[in-house]
């Protein structure tokens, strides 16, 4: 799996953590405190969210099978449930503000 991801030929995130599993996507980001600045994680596959027992406020990006952004949440608080996006085969998340400059439409590039 690619460690990096770009959008419009930027690095967004240096570090990409899997989850790809029913455990893995269980746990997704519960526990943890954060993240590092340049570092998310690719929820797969996956078409809605929630940040129960989160610590932190997290950037969501819902893409397609062809790696476009379908929707974008920006500073999701803990404690909330998401959408339902019947578009979305997989989610990303990382810390509040590090998608800022993501639009829905945008191609995601990995690497």
């Amino acid at each position: 799996m690619a460690s990096r991801m770009l959008v419009n030929g930027k690095v967004v995130l240096e570090r990409i953590i899997m989850a790809d599993t029913y455990t893995k996507r269980l746990q997704g980001l519960l526990g943890r405190k954060g993240l590092d600045e340049r570092e998310g994680m690719m929820i797969l596959p996956c078409n809605s969210i929630h940040t129960y027992r989160m610590k932190f406020p997290i950037d969501v990006l819902f893409v397609d099978r062809d790696n476009v952004v379908v929707k974008v949440l920006r500073d999701f608080k803990p404690g909330r449930m998401g959408p339902l996006v019947f578009k979305s085969h997989f989610v990303m998340e990382a810390e509040a503000g590090v998608f800022k400059d993501v639009n829905v439409g945008d191609k995601l590039e990995f690497k």
